[in-house]
């Protein structure tokens, strides 16, 4: 008996002590709507990007990336400004002032996605409107370019000396070194060259192939596989930014050619013509 009156109490206390909570919380609300002004919040009239974005037609950087490497036609037109795009973009982008972009037209079967950088709200509210007006499908990069990095996606870049990223890219070889390689390779060494076409007739290596540097992802494709690849510019900068471009699209075996003498006649390379 003095069991169960223990046990009795023990639940009548906790159900006074949940009720005494319960009135609590409630008196808590009712003082803070009395006497605590509520803010009236209202949305900013401009809006964040990402409210902009809603309702206009959008894809993922993760769905882009799976699309690209699944190989579908995919019209990437990226909208930021040219300084920017030349700065990084997305592997086979191409740039498209917002101006010229009402004119744009895709090819058959393609994809369009529209890059914009999220920091530009302005240029991402009139390629908004103007797409509105196009009859063929498009989708915006959700999270604009700055999204696409977030996730760590590939991407295109410049080639910064000063970045350690960029300069982890690069596998160099000395001078000497290449001299002994294209001596003594059992199979010839595929010498590229990203010097502008003027630059390379005035002075190249004996034997390299000249793609320059603002076309070498277009043509990518003319770099041949299992190759040893040497990359050089018309000084160290170039030679770095070569070799950075390649790694970036996917050629991680090239080696870039170090220092700024490899053109003049006291290197000891053979130069042409």
């Amino acid at each position: 008996m003095a069991s169960s009156y223990r046990k009795n109490t023990r639940d009548k206390q906790v159900l006074l002590i949940g009720a005494m909570l319960i009135i609590s919380v409630g008196v808590y609300f009712i003082s803070k709507n009395l006497f605590f002004d509520t803010p009236n919040i209202q949305p900013s009239a401009s809006g964040t990007i990402a409210d902009k974005q809603k309702g206009v037609p959008t894809i993922a950087p993760d769905i882009l990336l799976q699309k690209i490497q699944s190989g579908e036609k995919i019209a990437m037109v990226d909208i930021r400004s040219e300084t920017s795009f030349k700065g990084e973009h997305i592997k086979n982008a191409f740039s498209l002032s917002i101006s010229s972009l009402g004119n744009f037209t895709p090819a058959k079967d393609e994809t369009v996605v529209i890059v914009f950088s999220e920091n530009d709200p302005e240029v991402f509210d009139t390629a908004k409107n103007i797409m509105r007006e196009k009859s063929f499908a498009y989708f915006f990069l959700a999270g604009g370019f700055e999204g696409w990095k977030a996730q760590s996606a590939p991407t295109v870049s410049v080639g910064d000396p000063n970045s350690f990223l960029d300069q982890s890219k690069i596998t160099y070889i000395k001078s000497e070194e290449y001299k002994k390689l294209a001596s003594e390779s059992a199979a010839p060494i595929f010498i590229l060259d990203v010097q502008t076409e003027d630059s390379f007739k005035k002075k190249h290596l004996k034997g390299a192939v000249n793609i320059p540097l603002n076309l070498l992802e277009k043509r990518v494709g003319e770099i041949p596989a299992g190759r040893q690849i040497v990359v050089y510019g018309e000084n160290s900068l170039a030679s770095f930014r070569g070799g950075v471009r390649l790694s970036d699209l996917g050629i991680f075996t090239a080696r870039t050619l170090e220092g700024d003498t490899h053109l003049s006649p006291e290197s000891g390379l053979p130069l042409e013509p």
